[in-house]
């Protein structure tokens, strides 16, 4: 029997459960995104914004915690350009409701 590698009862576990089930859902929402259009299914309404931006939101987090996990041991310019590439992705996703 293979050994378990999930280690669901870890906090790092955890979050690679998150990231796939965001994977998950982020495929499937970019899938549905592109295909309706061509079946002439509208999906410029708001009710396809706010799907977008869950799963905006969902990736900000999956990508904003495993990469803090990776500059946290590196010097503090690393640490600015983490927090500058966040707050461009957070204000990208504000400004798609402008």
């Amino acid at each position: 029997m293979s050994k378990d590698n999930n280690n669901l009862g870890t906090k790092k576990g955890w979050m690679n459960l998150f990231s796939f089930i965001v994977l998950i859902i982020a495929a499937v929402l970019i899938v549905i995104r592109r295909l309706l259009p061509a079946i002439g299914v509208d999906v410029s309404g708001p009710f396809f914004t706010i799907l977008d931006t869950i799963k905006d939101l969902l990736l900000l987090i999956v990508i904003g915690v495993t990469a803090y996990a990776f500059v946290k041991p590196l010097k503090k310019g690393w640490k600015i350009v983490y927090a500058v590439a966040i707050v461009v992705f957070a204000i990208g996703i504000v400004l798609a409701w402008i």
